[in-house]
């Protein structure tokens, strides 16, 4: 198997890689030249047929911003290795864009996440790999296996090395991601807590209304959420919890969106560490923001198709 990545996360391709060469050193990076037309369409040469045709091949893109621009470049890579005779192809997706779009709330809406899921769907495509989806309905989109990981081992693993489950409770963002972070507190064994927040639906503004389940004083305070998008939760959640006597704020989330200058609010919030995933390659960063790396995650998954 090699590995070929499109322009959204090259760096996580090239620490799979890495990881992969650990144990099969044959494994290489597909040398893939993606550029632009002068008409902003996309234009995908694949250099190394000898690495592509009659050969197992992964494919790592996450779908993030610009969007539809990462999903048509994928649509675009997977067209060109089937042309070179590839083998089979795995796909891995560490962020899918369009997934919060998963259900219908008016009529004349569309279901995007179905939408992106069939396009992705592809005769070629042996299997997806997916990572901590807002919702577990959406791997049944598609029309192909699917295998939905989660980064939960690695934060736990992070906590643990850092000396930061001392004295903590787990805290849910809200009603919605109480299961999530039930699952997460059971692991860590520690309490759970609930905040209740409410979101208006028309300017998309976050209200922390109060805390639920116990106290929270003097404890450290390891909020739990699958993503983070402009950092208002962050923001409001981690100001309730210092209010309600927390000595740390922890926020973990999968997926780093930081879209409306998220990392700006980042910064603003008074959250004193916050943990994500390489799943979106970040141009900006914070002293507040840590990463755990997805590519042994990644390559566990794939172990049994090298």
């Amino acid at each position: 198997m090699n590995i070929i990545s499109g322009s959204s996360n090259l760096k996580l391709a090239q620490d799979l890689v890495k990881t992969l060469q650990e144990k099969n050193p044959q494994i290489s990076l597909i040398d893939c030249q993606i550029e632009k037309f002068a008409n902003d369409e996309k234009k995908i040469w694949i250099k190394d047929e000898n690495k592509v045709h009659g050969q197992k091949v992964c494919l790592v893109q996450s779908f993030s911003k610009p969007v539809d621009e990462n999903i048509i470049e994928t649509l675009l890579i997977i067209d060109a290795l089937e042309r070179l005779g590839a083998k089979e192809v795995s796909l891995i997706i560490p962020w899918m864009g369009y997934s919060f779009q998963d259900k219908v709330f008016r009529d004349g809406e569309a279901i995007a996440a179905k939408v992106v899921a069939s396009l992705m769907s592809s005769k070629l495509i042996s299997r997806v790999f997916l990572l901590d989806l807002h919702n577990d309905s959406i791997p049944g989109f598609f029309s192909v296996s699917t295998y939905h990981l989660s980064a939960k081992d690695l934060f736990v693993e992070y906590l643990k090395n850092n000396n930061l489950l001392e004295n903590a409770s787990v805290v849910s963002p809200d009603f919605g991601g109480l299961k999530r972070a039930r699952v997460f507190a059971n692991q860590l064994n520690l309490p759970l807590l609930n905040i209740d927040k409410s979101r208006d639906l028309y300017t998309g503004e976050v209200t922390a209304n109060g805390l639920h389940g116990g106290s929270i004083n003097g404890k450290n305070a390891i909020v739990f959420d699958d993503a983070i998008m402009s950092g208002d939760t962050v923001v409001k959640t981690a100001a309730l919890l210092k209010k309600e006597g927390a000595a740390k704020v922890i926020f973990i989330a999968t997926h780093g969106i930081f879209c409306k200058n998220g990392i700006d609010t980042i910064n603003q919030s008074e959250a004193d560490l916050v943990l994500i995933s390489d799943s979106i390659l970040q141009k900006e960063t914070s002293d507040k923001i840590k990463y755990v790396q997805l590519a042994p995650l990644f390559a566990a998954g794939l172990a049994d198709w090298i």
